[in-house]
Parts: structure tokens; sequence; C-alpha cells
């Protein structure tokens, strides 16, 4: 799933009945989690192939190594993906 699928499901919720609704949203959060930290941690990645961690860091008000585990799990994604 990516975002564009993701919003699609969100989107759709309005229309479901109320218990229905909540079911689906519960359901919802893990993968909105999921989808957007892939989402991030690719965006991270892609950031660092032109600038310095330590500068990409202090844009997002993070820190360098915090900059490194994004690129790390980014990395160990894409490794799994193509396997």
């Amino acid at each position: 799933m990516n975002t564009a699928d993701l919003a699609k499901l969100i989107a759709g919720l309005a229309k479901r009945p109320a218990v229905e609704r909540a079911r689906m949203a519960r359901d919802l959060i893990d993968e909105a989690k999921r989808v957007l930290s892939t989402t991030a941690d690719a965006a991270v990645f892609e950031a660092t192939r032109s600038m310095p961690y330590g500068e990409v860091a202090a844009r997002l008000g993070d820190s360098v190594p915090t900059v490194n585990k994004a690129v790390t799990r980014h990395r160990k994604r894409e490794r799994e993906q193509g396997e």
C-alpha cells in the first residue's frame, strides 16, 4: 500500500456506517503509520543524497543519529524488496 491507496481508503470512510467506519479506521491506524514511516524514511534518504546528514538533521529538527536510522531503515526495506 502507498500513500495514494491509503488516502482513498481514508476518504471512503465517511460513506460507511458508524461501526464499520470505526473498525476500518482502527485497522488503518497501523497501516497509516507504516506507510507514512516508509515515506518519511525514503524522503530522508533522498535528502541525504544531496545534503550532508548534519544539514538534513538540522532542517528536520532531528539529530544526525535519527537521520542515520531513517537511512538505515530505508536501505533495509530496499534490500528486502529486492530479494
